[in-house]
């Protein structure tokens, strides 16, 4: 027995002997305990400091050790991850991301910025001066305005030289919601059962007084203040009024599907009209001393759009020049959605608001809910992160606030957005709308 065990411990030794004698294969290690990596990043100052729009907002941020490949630096908004957009070894500029994901919550403080660059083992981190990380604010672009839904559908919208903004709801009343903060809003009834479902136009007028159209031959008014819609009597009409707007002297231009596009004065006596025979009419809007129309062509001119913008120069009171393309709509959008509502910036930069589309199977398509067509011809989508088509009307305030009505044809199709107003803050003010100072 004692023989054995000797043979057998025998062995074993000399397998491990053989074993530890032997060349291994294993690669060498990667760490180089000499190797100190990139300096660290360094950061200085953020531009805005404090806050900014998360999803579309653009930042800048100015320090030390970036890294020029723009890949190559991560910067965390806590744990979400902005996109680095230009890169050099002192400056990064990032679009925030998107990090509000309770509907109803319209900000969020004290979110740490932290960078971390390719190669660097440590952090640079937005800092205040006692070294403690700076609270950051990223809020929303885009708020719920108004509380509309489909109980109530908004349409045509209009604001007045305040900034209150007006609504026609599908309940035949008008509303008025002024702002109650940065985020709040009060609502109140301005007119009630105006007898008229849908709006397809308003815009405030002289003296403070609301016009309206309905897509028919008659234009209303409500008294400044508020109450009972008035029938604004406009003679030799022989077409419908889908929408109006006014120009700096106090002349309402108003278009629809008819023939013409019509000049009222303010006592409703047709002054002009320039022929615009076969087309339908959407949206009008009057800017830098010319009218805009967006719609639809039907007619035998082959050389027309089915769908455009086109503008006429206001030579006089009442009087228009020849027709002009502004922009070719059905060759731009192919088969996205048809045009809603159109306005501009105080730049002159056109913005287009869509309609929604659904596919065979009734399901909602996502399509961009504004485009702007800039005074250059070239088009650039607004905050396509965070808005989606459709935008049935669109007005802005006299500042920097533009403001949606998202009315959805078809509210319950797979993937439709929520009926509702939406504020829209920008870094562009208004064009001028006339009316509200007159």
């Amino acid at each position: 027995m004692k023989r054995i065990l000797l043979l057998i411990a025998t062995v074993s030794l000399t397998v491990l002997i053989t074993m530890t004698g032997c060349d291994t294969d294993y690669p060498p290690s990667p760490w180089n305990p000499d190797d100190t990596g990139n300096p660290n990043p360094i950061v200085t100052s953020v531009t805005p400091p404090d806050t900014s729009l998360e999803g579309v907002g653009i930042i800048q941020i100015a320090g030390q050790n970036f890294s020029s490949v723009p890949t190559e630096n991560v910067i965390f908004f806590n744990a979400k991850r902005g996109t680095v957009l230009e890169a050099t070894p002192t400056l990064l500029t990032v679009q925030n991301p998107v990090v509000l994901e309770i509907p109803t919550q319209n900000w969020l403080d004290s979110i740490d910025i932290k960078i971390a660059v390719n190669r660097a083992y440590e952090f640079g981190n937005y800092l205040k001066t006692d070294g403690s990380m700076y609270p950051y604010r990223l809020k929303r672009a885009g708020i719920e305005y108004g509380n509309f839904d489909n109980s109530d559908k908004p349409h045509a919208m209009d604001c007045d030289s305040s900034g209150a903004l007006y609504v026609a709801g599908e309940s035949k009343n008008i509303y008025k919601v002024t702002a109650d903060g940065t985020y709040g809003f009060t609502k109140t009834t301005y007119s009630a059962n105006t007898a008229i479902a849908i709006v397809t136009g308003m815009k405030m007028g002289p003296g403070g007084q609301l016009y309206i159209a309905r897509k028919n031959k008659k234009i209303y008014s409500i008294p400044a203040g508020g109450g009972s819609k008035l029938t604004f009597t406009v003679k030799d009409l022989s077409g419908n009024v889908a929408d109006l707007d006014f120009d700096q002297n106090g002349i309402l231009w108003t278009a629809g599907k008819g023939d013409s596009v019509y000049a009222v004065d303010q006592s409703g006596n047709c002054i002009g009209s320039s022929p615009y025979v076969g087309f339908d009419i959407i949206s009008v809007r009057i800017f830098n001393g010319y009218i805009y129309l967006a719609g639809t062509y039907s007619g035998d001119d082959t050389t027309i759009p089915a769908a455009g913008i086109w503008k006429n120069q206001i030579t006089g009171v009442g009087t228009l020049g020849t027709r002009e393309p502004v922009f070719n709509w059905t060759t731009f959008a192919g088969a996205t959605g048809a045009i809603q509502s159109i306005s501009f910036d105080e730049d002159g930069n056109l913005y287009v608001g869509a309609k929604e589309t659904y596919d065979a199977a009734k399901a909602y398509v996502p399509g961009n809910a504004i485009t702007i067509i800039k005074i250059d011809g070239s088009t650039e989508v607004l905050y396509p992160s965070i808005m989606k088509a459709p935008a049935t009307n669109v007005t802005w305030n006299n500042g920097n606030y533009l403001f949606i009505s998202r009315w959805v044809e078809n509210d319950a199709a797979a993937g439709a957005p929520s009926i509702r107003v939406i504020r829209v803050e920008l870094d562009k003010n208004s064009a001028p709308y006339y009316g509200r100072g007159l």
